[in-house]
């Protein structure tokens, strides 16, 4: 059966709404493929059957298959009752999307997700964020880029969570190459999932579609950080068409990289002051969070909660990430640090550009590779050459 949806998925000149109107009346691509011309002209026009009469042939979905079955990635299809019901309302959802890892039943949801080059309230924002969802159970959400979501990702793995990630390529590529290690801990811990086949690579063009199903599959989309013309904008606006509640974090209205952000709040996002404002109908509510009837407890809660005791394979190397495996350019950076060193000693292995510097430091001291003391920086528990 399977054979059958990759190629329905893979025919050229038909889309998902197309193929969507003929699953509704015929129930399966198997019944679709074996369809007469004139069946598939009074459901989706000439062209239509056309098209399907000169793709008489299983042979590239088989390979397609084999490809799948080598790679170890699984399909997931309209009629499977894991695909949630909330996601096939989107306009041009796909009728099948590609994962790996594991997709649990549907619980509650959230996207995180926000600027490539974010700040450190930005990343102080995302990491709590999403810390406090994990804890609470709620699937976080969001598109393995660099910054705000990779921030999410690993914070939320850190806590125990579990973490789906959205690709604009194939599930059997990794972009960027530098998150592998992350890549691996969420198809460990959860799934990543892509509506284009194996081998593809990124383009720009993929990219906004993979934001439209980043808000389809959540309940609630935080835009964490966006300068005024950034890809989480996109996420954003799919999600207001979507039905879906925005939050918005805000900032000074001088900071470039909040632009956006501080935008959708003058449109009717809401404003993102703490994670319990993102289970509270009225922000109002949060006043008094202790006494309030949101389904989660109040942020100061977690000061005074017990620690899990439920295994994770997370929690034994204290790094969050235990199958991390290094860069050439982290391999150079924890070579440099066997004594704290000053961020500006460390300029010259990224040729002088120190944002790219930061980018790196920030994801390095997430997964524990180092710390990070004020302007020095020190290997961290992972990063240590044991002696």
């Amino acid at each position: 059966m399977k054979v059958y949806w990759l190629w329905l998925a893979g025919l050229n000149g038909i889309g998902p709404v197309t193929q969507r109107k003929l699953l509704e009346a015929l129930e399966t691509p198997e019944r679709i493929y074996l369809a007469s011309a004139a069946e598939i002209s009074q459901i989706a026009g000439r062209a239509v059957a056309a098209i399907l009469t000169a793709s008489r042939s299983l042979d590239s979905a088989k390979r397609q298959e084999e490809a799948l079955d080598r790679l170890g990635i699984r399909l997931l299809t309209t009629d499977d009752p894991l695909y949630p019901e909330q996601a096939k309302c989107l306009s041009n959802a796909p009728v099948i999307l590609y994962y790996r890892g594991r997709i649990r039943p549907k619980g509650q949801s959230i996207g995180i997700v926000g600027s490539r080059r974010c700040t450190p309230y930005g990343k102080q924002v995302a990491v709590e964020a999403a810390t406090y969802l994990a804890e609470q159970g709620v699937t976080v959400i969001s598109g393995m880029a660099k910054g705000i979501d990779s921030y999410a990702h690993t914070a939320c793995l850190k806590a125990g969570g579990y973490t789906l990630a959205f690709l604009g390529n194939g599930v059997d590529v990794c972009y960027p190459a530098e998150h592998r290690g992350l890549m691996e801990e969420i198809i460990h811990h959860g799934a990543v999932i892509s509506e284009y086949p194996p081998y593809t690579r990124p383009r720009q063009e993929y990219f906004p579609i993979r934001n439209a199903l980043i808000s389809a599959w959540s309940d609630k989309v935080l835009i964490v950080e966006a300068a005024e013309k950034s890809g989480a904008l996109i996420t954003a606006q799919k999600a207001i068409e979507q039905g879906r509640e925005v939050f918005s974090v805000p900032n000074s209205i001088y900071a470039k990289e909040s632009a956006g952000t501080n935008k959708l709040l003058s449109v009717g996002a809401k404003a993102y002051l703490g994670p319990e404002f993102l289970f509270a109908s009225d922000p109002a509510q949060t006043a008094d969070a202790a006494d309030c009837t949101s389904p989660v407890k109040p942020r100061h809660a977690r000061h005074t909660k017990k620690p899990s005791k439920k295994p994770s394979s997370i929690a034994k190397n204290n790094t969050g990430l235990a199958t991390l495996v290094l860069t050439p350019l982290e391999q150079r950076i924890l070579s440099r640090l066997t004594q704290p060193l000053s961020l500006s000693s460390l300029l010259d292995l990224t040729d002088g550009d120190m944002q790219s510097l930061l980018d790196w430091i920030c994801t390095m001291e997430l997964e524990g590779k180092l710390k990070v003391k004020g302007q020095m920086v020190e290997a961290g528990s992972w990063g240590r050459t044991p002696k």
